[in-house]
């Protein structure tokens, strides 16, 4: 039965019923309330509800992958590029969250109209649904699809389970553009896609929420026991900080054979980068610069900085204004504190089971045999001709790709011997560290589990594709057919054209998927397209002043920035610092932020205000905090900016103490994982009283 066993498929098949009935039983739900049922669920959503359902969506298969590679790469202090959005999240819980409920969008490009009004706003909400909907939203689903091929490779034989004839029969059949890499990663994905589209587009953004909150549990728990399985495979938690440490010593003397120096056990296991290795980087571990950049300016330099996109989409589902606070605040405890450690632990044990030397000196020796087969064992054969039967551990930590044998050869010349010489592609074996994830699942897995693992996984894959697809179809129906094509459409055509857009934003993310090899790349060249509107969307919500250029030369600057230093970086991209001291990808999107966000000011200054009539209708109805030049006067905004800036830092100091708060408990350092505990509690409990101040009030 290949990879996998009749139990294992069986769970499998399961789950994906389970997830196709969800959306047939709340159809007609989906269908009350036209095309704004369809993409707000009716507006009831209880806090732990859509708060969950936001960290389901970003709770990707990618996810625990992409951390895997990361902690080899940086260690856990590398979790910073996205422990730093702490801020940007209780940024949007005490600042936005309920602003967007208030506002009685659709979507969040509908609110550029609201806010700008005329020809200028028409035409960014026209330029910010497109781009949204099809180069944003499908970089994201693509490597979110790039990370479930990784997932499902070792374990889908196809051939063996459809017959040979058939499954060759598939191949022919099957369009060649559409092909992701294998024919059995292709049948794979496009049978979770198909489930995952019919119930998204028959139930709408409903079903996408009761799905993600079963999907969630069962993702999160199966990630938890991941972890706690693989230590007690290295032999529990103090035997894995102790083989970490033998593996990686401090005198930095475990390296490839190429001369690449791998991290030490003590840049693998660090929270905070040490202040000694400022320029450091790869090999030497996360930088103190980007750390620097990511506590003060890349957090709040993100698009999404105010909730925009997927996460604003669950915060106008909220019953009210402050079911939207909590359930963005559930999702910053839940998304930094919870998620964190199961991922990281699993990424170190990875390191201790699957050593580097080990996996470096087997993608060597397979590349030798593809080369010369007088070079290959049995095993080896066997590993290269059908993966499913490999017997050869390590060979599931390698990808196959091209370059010069003299340096993935078996006897590689040094790097001073290389320099300036050039070689012949030949087809050669990398270390991939990401696929260090699934290799876990299938050695320290018994039967069974191994099925519920991967299930878990499709959960959170299909989580989020179905939020994306969901998303990507509110902009095509509601900002781009029903504003400019149809705007006399009746409700039966507007749920039409977001059904028929779900299924075509699916096809274009998987054309798109294709491409993206790394999902780490991936991951920072979109934080990069997103740094150029961080700025311009606090202003629209804080200073009068802000118009639509302001977003649209924000935009179109950081987006241009972004695909300019993706195809530099290897030749040296501009960064806000010099890429010899710092070449983290934190300081090239700080870099494209500070540019764009001049670019923008500039721009503001020199285009048209908005006129009065327009801001007095945002204010009144969206009540913002700010500077609105006596616009409004008459009311007081339901927080005032210091109390927000009170317990949006109580907020962030509770999240971050909880989080390292765990990870110190896991370095089995008890007392500082405990007091930082206590903090987190008193803390969280201060805030969440603090913010349901206005509720009370009100009630």
């Amino acid at each position: 039965m290949g990879a996998l066993s009749v139990i294992d498929l069986s769970i499998i098949g399961a789950f994906l019923v389970f997830s196709f009935a969800v959306g047939v039983l709340v159809k007609d739900k989906a269908n009350e309330g036209g095309m704004d049922g369809f993409f707000t669920a009716g507006r009831d959503m209880k806090w732990w509800a859509l708060g969950t359902s936001i960290v389901a969506t970003t709770f990707a298969s990618d996810t625990p992958l992409a951390i895997t590679g990361w902690i080899a790469k940086y260690g856990i202090a590398g979790s910073w590029f996205w422990w730093g959005g702490v801020l940007g999240t209780m940024a949007m819980t005490v600042f936005f969250a309920r602003k967007w409920r208030t506002s009685g969008v659709v979507t969040d490009v509908e609110l550029s109209e609201m806010r700008y009004g005329g020809k200028p706003a028409a035409v960014l909400r026209t330029v910010k649904a497109a781009i949204s909907s099809t180069l944003v939203n499908c970089i994201i689903l693509g490597w979110v699809l790039a990370g479930m091929a990784k997932i499902s490779e070792p374990f889908m034989d196809w051939e063996s389970w459809l017959g040979t004839g058939f499954y060759t029969f598939i191949g022919n059949f099957y369009p060649e553009k559409l092909m992701f890499n294998t024919l059995d990663n292709t049948i794979t994905l496009m049978i979770l896609i198909v489930v995952t589209v019919i119930y998204s587009t028959v139930g709408g953004l409903r079903a996408v929420i009761i799905t993600d909150l079963v999907q969630f549990v069962l993702a999160m728990g199966m990630s938890i026991f991941l972890a706690f399985a693989a230590v007690n495979y290295a032999g529990g938690m103090s035997e894995t900080w102790s083989k970490l440490e033998t593996l990686y010593p401090a005198d930095h003397s475990a390296q490839s054979r190429s001369g690449d120096v791998y991290l030490t056990h003590e840049q693998v296991s660090t929270f905070i980068p040490s202040f000694d290795d400022i320029g450091a980087i790869g090999a030497l571990g996360f930088p103190l610069s980007a750390f620097v950049l990511t506590l003060g300016m890349a957090w709040w330099a993100n698009g999404n900085v105010d909730g925009s996109g997927y996460l604003a989409q669950r915060l106008y589902t909220a019953k009210d204004g402050g079911e939207a606070e909590k359930g963005a605040l559930w999702y910053g405890v839940a998304n930094f504190m919870l998620r964190s450690w199961p991922w990281a632990i699993t990424g170190v044990a990875a390191l201790v089971i699957f050593p580097r030397n080990s996996v470096d000196d087997a993608a060597r020796a397979f590349t030798m045999c593809q080369n010369d087969s007088s070079q290959c064992t049995e095993q080896m054969t066997v590993c290269i001709e059908n993966r499913y039967q490999c017997e050869i551990e390590e060979f599931g930590m390698l990808y196959k790709s091209e370059g010069p044998l003299e340096v993935f050869g078996a006897n590689p010349l040094l790097p001073e011997a290389r320099e300036g010489k050039t070689f012949k592609d030949v087809p050669v074996f990398k270390e991939d560290r990401e696929r260090g994830y699934p290799a876990l699942i299938k050695k320290v897995l018994p039967v069974g589990l191994i099925g519920l693992a991967i299930a878990a996984l499709m959960a959170a894959f299909m989580s989020t594709v179905s939020t994306h697809i969901n998303w990507g179809a509110s902009y095509i129906a509601n900002d781009f057919y029903y504003r400019f094509v149809n705007p006399k459409a009746s409700e039966k055509q507007l749920t039409f054209v977001s059904r028929l857009s779900t299924v075509g934003i699916a096809v274009i993310a998987i054309f798109i998927g294709k491409f993206i090899t790394n999902i780490g790349d991936a991951w920072e060249f979109y934080g990069a397209m997103m740094a150029g509107l961080g700025f311009p969307h606090l202003l629209r919500w804080l200073w009068w002043r802000a118009n639509a250029w302001t977003e649209l030369s924000g935009m179109i600057v950081g987006v241009g920035l972004a695909i300019l230093n993706f195809f530099l970086k290897e030749e040296g991209a501009v960064s806000i610092l010099p890429t010899s001291m710092a070449p983290h990808a934190i300081n090239w999107i700080c870099w494209v932020s500070l540019i764009s966000g001049s670019v923008a000011i500039v721009v503001t200054m020199l285009t048209a205000k908005v006129p009065d009539e327009i801001l007095l209708k945002f204010v009144q109805k969206v009540r913002p905090m700010g500077f609105w030049k006596g616009l409004n006067v008459g009311y007081s905004a339901e927080r005032s900016l210091a109390e927000s800036f009170l317990y949006f830092a109580t907020g962030s100091i509770s999240i971050y103490a909880g989080m390292f708060g765990l990870g110190y408990l896991l370095r089995l350092e008890y007392l500082v994982g405990s007091i930082l505990m206590v903090i987190f509690v008193g803390l969280l409990w201060y805030t969440i009283v603090g913010m349901g101040k206005i509720d009370q009030k009100r009630a």
